[in-house]
């Protein structure tokens, strides 16, 4: 039995990243991926069973790794309004610092195949259970998961994936979004 090597992991699965932004998933076969990696496609085969399940679980492993990079930037003593800009500006941050990996994640969760065997609420629990908590607590105004995520996540998405157009100004759309979701999701009494 051959054995598990990290090194050949991490290279496989920056592999599959770089391809599937090349080619997209479909174009994206074991044996491209293997050459891309500099590994025989048989060695994939030790990591992953099948092509469905590698991209399922490099899916599963960057998406999880923003929400944690975000996790590890708060903390639950946070007024309510720190917590939303950290969240914002520190979400900015890792997507444009981590632009293979975001692109990577954002073409995967557009893939109806992908998002069923990836739970995103499963890659976002740490965070969410943050967040719940404020929203009892009444620090922050309760509403569905669905629509905080896309108050939140969707515009920074786009401030991310604009990055390169608007450099000279991302501060300033920075600022004012965060100001903007403030207003919209902190109580004031």
């Amino acid at each position: 039995m051959r054995t598990k090597d990290q090194d050949k992991l991490q290279r496989i699965k920056e592999a599959t990243v770089r391809l599937i932004l090349r080619e997209g998933i479909d174009g994206a076969s074991v044996s491209k991926i293997a050459k891309e990696a500099n590994v025989s496609p048989a060695t994939i085969y030790i990591y992953y069973d099948s092509k469905e399940e590698m991209l399922s679980k490099v899916f599963k492993e960057y998406s999880r790794q923003s929400y944690q990079y975000l996790v590890q930037h708060i903390h639950p003593q946070m007024e309510a309004g720190e917590l939303i800009e950290v969240i914002v500006r520190e979400s900015y941050t890792y997507f444009v610092e981590n632009e293979e990996i975001f692109s990577f994640v954002e073409q995967c969760s557009r893939c109806p195949t992908l998002c069923e065997q990836v739970c995103e609420r499963e890659c976002t629990n740490e965070l969410m259970t943050l967040i719940h908590e404020y929203q009892r607590d009444g620090r922050i105004r309760a509403c569905s998961d669905w629509n905080l995520w896309a108050m939140i996540f969707a515009p920074v998405r786009f401030l991310a994936m604009k990055n390169k157009d608007m450099a000279c100004s991302c501060n300033a759309n920075l600022d004012e979004l965060v100001q903007m979701i403030q207003s919209v999701f902190i109580r004031h009494s």
